[in-house]
């Protein structure tokens, strides 16, 4: 290879890196060139690198905003449109989600003509997101996905598998979970109910134990999830003393079902 082939592949490289590690940033506030894309993160409200306790969100279409006092009703309110692709996440403001609407901010998005005017559009204040109101305002549920934040509900598990053994005494609980834009954690503490056919006992009977679980799941497409959960039961008194499976792991998988849903 003669030295000019040698020189003109190291500045394509050295080019290319360049491009793709190109940013601009104020503050807060960086935007990076990659593949051509121009992307610009606030900091201050970045849901990437930092844990976040509020509810994150990702836009599948372009959705229309309201400033933070304007009403979801009025047909005349200013809209900011953002771009599909968008992550915004809820305020921590007391009144922040209600049925109507929440109040988020905006913190990952495509640049918007240089970096002032998106930090300017997007990044300057919080916004409202309708989901009730005028037509023109309101955004479809459809319209975005949850991809961050603690969640809590109750968690359905109905049924277990121990010894290679399917048993359909079920747990319903509260559970806490940490979700990403594909994947979530899952624990719960809950109640189960114990047929009598797995205590070394001839009484027909059920018995209410108290289940331990840890899990977590993935999201192959929109509400088709694959899950997997591992946890343990425990029987008070003298029945948990005689029951096989005491304190025993067990294990339960979903495809397609979600357990949180």
């Amino acid at each position: 290879m003669s030295n000019n082939s040698l020189i003109n592949g190291l500045v394509i490289v050295i080019s290319s890196y360049s491009t793709h590690l190109y940013a601009e940033t104020v503050g807060s506030i960086q935007c990076t060139k990659e593949n051509g894309i121009d992307r610009c993160v606030n900091g201050d409200n970045d849901g990437f690198f930092t844990l976040t306790t509020e509810p994150s969100f990702k836009n599948y279409y372009d959705i229309p905003l309201l400033n933070a006092d304007q009403s979801c009703d009025d047909s005349s309110a200013t809209r900011t449109t953002i771009p599909r692709n968008t992550y915004f996440k809820q305020t921590k403001d007391s009144d922040a989600q209600s049925k109507d609407s929440m109040l988020v901010h905006v913190y990952n998005t495509d640049q918007d003509t240089n970096l002032a005017t998106t930090k300017n559009k997007y990044f300057s204040r919080p916004f409202k997101v309708c989901l009730t109101g005028h037509t023109n305002n309101r955004v479809e549920r459809s319209y975005y996905k949850r991809v961050g934040g603690i969640n809590t509900g109750v968690l359905v598990v109905p049924f277990k598998l121990r010894d290679g053994n399917f048993y359909s005494d079920s747990t319903i609980g509260p559970y806490i979970s940490y979700k990403w834009e594909y994947w979530e954690t899952i624990a719960t503490l809950g109640l189960s109910k114990i047929s009598t056919s797995e205590i070394d006992t001839d009484e027909v009977t059920s018995e209410d134990g108290l289940t331990f679980a840890l899990g977590a799941s993935y999201e192959v497409a929109k509400d088709w999830d694959i899950a997997l959960l591992i946890g343990v039961d425990h029987l008070s008194g003298d029945k948990g003393e005689s029951w096989q499976y005491q304190d025993e792991i067990w294990f339960s998988f979903a495809i397609g079902f979600n357990f949180t849903r």
